[in-house]
């Protein structure tokens, strides 16, 4: 999301207001005054955490006595140096608690972390108001919705400003931003430190809870896949957190198509999270060997086997195709150029849909089949996946979550039963879904391509006159 259409959030209440007569009826300023104050109502309160340390036991010896040091902060760009989370309390000593990691891309070099058409993550933290958290996500964090089956949940809303899945702890002197001079002598990746000082917070402010969600969105559902078991090792210091009844997990498009070396020369290197990798649950040198994010949750589920983890896409997710394109170009050959044009139309139409091969060349096809493959081979007896038609980005922040329907079941059934672990979780895959097209006739964005094919496609696709799954997954 652009800064100039958070703005527009703001401003259209804003003028609203500024529109009602000066000899309105008195009941009408009272009704205006109390739908302004409605409006400007931010339930989440900001709480800044200063650089300290955690002891996380039975862990590894870097979290342990004396305790792991962390230092909170965002990129170090203008507009985003100062770290901040935000809690919602729904109920005093609430025993339901919601922890929410944001998205917001990623960036690993100057081509993507920097540039004016070009910055590929969220880089104005302190530029918006504490309020965008309220108007910009619904869906899961929407108290006021009946239906929404974590209503009733304490929230820590976990800011999104460091570009590095949120599981980062390095500071780069390597960045040069070409906008900026004099130019900062250092950038920071230091997402994991920002999760650590949440962490930190909850040991003091949370030992009263017995369910636990973890959910994240995008680069947030990547953060919450990477921190979960950091999180679950809190609660489970029995000293602590004495009644701790049930912890799952919601990964939302986060499904780790990613092109060779991502995980070395990005993950390890260029954001310093070898660090961080738990190996009382993944191994030790995770990040030296063959790691992936189906890996990564199929070892959460040995290591928690009675902890549900559910996993959403949508079967074409435009965004996700996007970045994995985005990870070819900046590994390939070519000089920079700070254009609209460098990385495509951010939905993907114009990415080619070929090789359809399964390997890490970034295509349409392949990240989705790769998407397909990873959820299909992900273990674990309490995990299940939910893979909806078209290429709608993210649903658990939207309250189009409510009427989804993948393979005749409804999204937020499906929700439900992770959550609560009553019901009999299932998995649901569109493929399976009866129609002439049960992965492509709905949920899609618009553009002019879907709209006149009226299923989810691309520029290759289209030009045969097929959607993209004819493409990826046909003859």
């Amino acid at each position: 999301m652009q800064a100039k259409n958070l703005s527009l959030l703001f401003i259209v209440p804003i003028l609203f207001f500024v529109g009602c007569k000066k000899d309105e009826p008195d009941n009408t300023k009272a009704l205006t005054g109390a739908v302004l104050a409605e409006v400007l109502y931010n339930p989440y309160e900001r709480i800044t955490p200063a650089d300290g340390t955690i002891i996380i036991p039975n862990t590894n010896t870097s979290y342990q006595t004396p305790g792991r040091a962390y230092s909170p902060k965002c990129f170090g760009n203008a507009g985003n140096t100062k770290f901040y989370f935000f809690r919602k309390t729904a109920s005093a000593n609430n025993k339901k608690l919601l922890i929410n990691f944001m998205g917001g891309g990623a960036c690993w070099s100057n081509n993507n972390c920097f540039g004016k058409n070009t910055t590929t993550f969220f880089n104005f933290l302190n530029d918006v108001p504490d309020l965008f958290v309220k108007v910009a996500f619904q869906g899961i964090l929407d108290a006021g919705n009946s239906s929404n089956p974590l209503k009733d949940y304490d929230v820590l809303f976990i800011p999104y400003c460091t570009g590095d899945l949120h599981i980062g702890s390095s500071d780069v002197a390597t960045y040069d931003d070409p906008y900026v001079t004099p130019d900062p002598s250092v950038y920071s990746h230091r997402g994991h430190d920002n999760v650590l000082s949440v962490l930190k917070y909850i040991q003091s402010n949370y030992t009263q809870v017995t369910d636990v969600v973890v959910a994240g969105q995008s680069a947030g559902g990547y953060g919450a896949i990477l921190n979960y078991p950091h999180i679950r090792k809190v609660f489970s210091d029995g000293t602590k957190f004495t009644s701790l009844n049930k912890m799952s997990l919601v990964a939302d498009a986060s499904n780790g198509a990613v092109i060779s070396g991502f995980f070395t020369t990005i993950v390890r290197d260029k954001w310093g999270s070898a660090q961080n990798m738990p190996d009382w649950a993944v191994g030790s040198n995770y990040l030296n060997g063959s790691p992936s994010i189906q890996d990564y949750l199929s070892k959460i589920t040995t290591a928690y086997p009675n902890d549900v983890v559910g996993q959403y896409t949508a079967a074409f997710d435009s965004t996700q195709r996007w970045f994995f394109n985005v990870m070819g170009i900046i590994a390939g050959p070519g000089s920079y150029s700070d254009s609209s044009s460098y990385f495509g139309p951010g939905d993907a139409r114009d990415v080619a849909d070929l090789p359809k091969d399964a390997s890490n060349t970034p295509s349409n096809c392949n990240w989705a089949i790769n998407a397909n493959n990873a959820m299909n081979a992900t273990t674990g007896s309490k995990y299940y996946f939910y893979r909806a038609p078209g290429d709608i980005h993210t649903i658990t922040t939207s309250d189009t979550m409510y009427g989804l329907v993948s393979n005749g079941v409804n999204f937020n059934t499906w929700l439900k039963s992770i959550i609560s672990n009553v019901g009999s979780p299932i998995t649901v895959d569109c493929s399976d879904g009866s129609g002439s097209y049960p992965c492509t006739d709905k949920n899609f964005g618009s553009n002019s391509l879907n709209d006149t094919l009226g299923r989810a496609t691309s520029q290759d696709s289209f030009d045969n006159n097929k959607d993209l799954y004819e493409t990826c997954f046909g003859p």
